[in-house]
């Protein structure tokens, strides 16, 4: 059911795509990464999309969507994890997860443009 909400909503679905390997070694998170399922999602949510000829787009697990001001594109070059709202000097404030999701939204737009 859920995947017919979002497969039926959007023509196109924009995420990231974690290295969930690489963050269950080096953050301490452990097997509460690899438990969540979010590869098994991703991979029926694709296969959902592409039923309905339309698309899932994956932001490189490198682009910076958390440091980058999703409203006039500077870079923090230092932004840890503790840090939950994102401060920008342009005067944006908002939450960092937000910030992240627009971010990766506008990353999708563009990588989506140049294959069209």
């Amino acid at each position: 059911k859920y995947f017919a909400s979002l497969t039926e909503s959007f023509d196109a679905v924009c995420v990231e795509d974690l290295n969930l390997k690489g963050m269950a070694g080096g953050l301490h998170l452990g097997k509460g990464v690899h438990d969540n399922g979010y590869g098994l999602f991703l991979s029926m949510l694709e296969y959902k999309l592409e039923e309905r000829g339309k698309y899932l787009i994956k932001a490189d697990r490198y682009f910076a969507s958390s440091k980058i001001c999703s409203v006039c594109g500077n870079k923090k070059e230092e932004l840890s994890l503790s840090d939950r709202i994102y401060y920008c000097e342009c005067g944006n404030r908002m939450d960092r997860d937000v910030n992240a999701a627009v971010n990766i939204m506008k990353e999708g737009k563009r990588i989506f443009a140049e294959c069209a």
